[in-house]
């Protein structure tokens, strides 16, 4: 996939966001008491702490992966970015969550990077404006 004349800030953007969410991902498994204070004492849907700790190191590690591998670029970018959105509305801004603006920062502008040469959608080919051609007389 072509990123335009940036492809190198994509990819560097891209990698750094992933190696990032992928170390947070594989720390969060590995040392799962370091992080656990990091968490409200009550979580929705009766969640246990634990459980809701190991399912975000998951869900970091994959997306982690997902930027590295550059598979669905946007998609992953559109969870990452909710992902950390919901960390800084629900947690709050702190010393340590602080960091996670200049991620939220780096995850909204892979969702918003233009792309150059991307084929148009089923739908968008469906609705594109049809030219009018009329006969000409000779």
């Amino acid at each position: 996939m072509r990123y335009g004349r940036y492809g190198t800030s994509h990819w560097l953007l891209r990698l750094g966001l992933g190696a990032t969410f992928l170390w947070i991902g594989i720390d969060i498994i590995r040392h799962p008491s370091t992080w656990l204070g990091y968490l409200p004492e009550s979580l929705p849907f009766g969640l246990a702490r634990e459980t809701a700790l190991q399912i975000n190191g998951v869900v970091d590690a994959a997306l982690g992966v997902l930027f590295i591998i550059n598979r669905f670029p946007r998609s992953t970018a559109l969870l990452a970015t909710l992902h950390l959105a919901g960390i800084l509305i629900f947690y709050g801004i702190d010393a340590v969550t602080i960091r996670d603006v200049g991620l939220f920062g780096m995850a909204l502008a892979l969702l918003f990077w233009p792309q150059h040469g991307y084929r148009k959608r089923w739908w968008q080919k469906m609705f594109r404006r049809k030219p009018k051609y009329e006969e000409y007389e000779e």
